[in-house]
């Protein structure tokens, strides 16, 4: 993303129809060394668009889900539907439920 930008991406994909995407996050866990590594990831679908709103981080201004970028939504909204959130909350739903692997 830094060498070409938001607009490159856009350029890119202007030959395609289909800008579908999908924003995918994973944590891992292991109790240590010997131990098998979990991994736990969310996803969130979306599609890529040009740039809206504040370039504050990453590919935010050109992830569009339902309707907004990423960058356009309140920090809030945002964190709700986030692909990290969605993996963290594996996590945290696993270390709750008694971390049995």
């Amino acid at each position: 993303m830094k060498s070409i930008g938001h607009e490159g991406l856009n350029n890119l994909l202007a030959a395609y129809d289909d800008k579908s995407a999908q924003a995918v996050a994973t944590f891992g866990f292991s109790r240590g060394p010997g131990h098998e590594i979990l991994l736990f990831q969310g996803r969130t679908n979306g599609k890529i668009v040009p740039a809206r709103g504040p370039a504050y981080f990453g590919w935010d201004p050109i992830f569009e889900y339902n309707g907004q970028t990423y960058a356009e939504m309140d920090k809030v909204e945002k964190n709700k539907i986030s692909h990290r959130f969605k993996a963290l909350e594996k996590l945290r739903e696993w270390m709750e439920g008694g971390m049995k692997e």
